[in-house]
């Protein structure tokens, strides 16, 4: 088990990038900041990472995982639908998508023919991503408990479960707006950090 302190608005060092990329390849979690939140990091093209993420979790069934994805990235893994392009060409960051999955999305997170995914939320997360490919995107927590706003104590819960911790001190913030991008309108399941009159705008483009 690791802790690493690094500010979220600098991109990860590349030695330690050099690092990670066996350690997700090879199955192991991260817990990394997002916009919100710490959440739970697992190579998508790792089974035995998003089991890990599935363990610590114990979600109920038919509640997949968000995928976190540089826009390339994410082209790789679902349809990026006329509702949802505005928001993929404005890079908002405040929105995890409900896309339609493809044939190369992992089935494990695919739910119903979807796949939720959203962008980089910081340079951290950007350079993440970059270097060991698309990550899973969930709270760091066990489904059903409140996800504490710092490392030291969800290291107290997750232990030696999680291999790395990047340590950006407290985060507290506004969830992302979950928005159902799969049919002619956008639809928002979840209240979040972007507004219906954001969303509104920016589909109005």
């Amino acid at each position: 088990m690791r802790i690493f302190k690094w500010p979220t608005d600098k991109p990860l060092p590349e030695e330690f990038l050099a690092e990670m990329k066996p350690v997700t390849d090879s199955g192991g979690v991260l817990v990394y900041p997002t916009s919100t939140l710490y959440g739970l990091g697992a190579s998508i093209r790792s089974r035995a990472g998003i089991g890990a993420v599935l363990a610590i979790k114990s979600r109920p069934a038919g509640m997949p995982l968000t995928v976190m994805a540089s826009p390339i990235q994410l082209k790789s893994v679902c349809r990026v639908t006329e509702t949802y392009a505005p928001f993929l060409k404005s890079h908002d960051n405040r929105v995890t998508a409900v896309l339609p999955a493809l044939d190369t999305a992992p089935e494990e997170l695919v739910h119903e023919g979807t796949l939720a995914v959203r962008l980089p939320c910081s340079e951290l997360t950007s350079s993440l991503v970059e270097v060991v490919g698309p990550v899973t995107s969930t709270s760091a927590n066990p489904h059903g408990q409140p996800t504490p706003p710092d490392i030291e104590s969800i290291v107290g819960i997750l232990g030696k479960a999680v291999r790395v911790y990047i340590d950006s001190g407290r985060l507290e913030g506004l969830p992302t707006t979950l928005i159902d991008f799969t049919g002619k309108k956008p639809k928002i399941l979840r209240e979040g950090a972007l507004s219906r009159e954001e969303m509104e705008r920016i589909h109005g483009r």
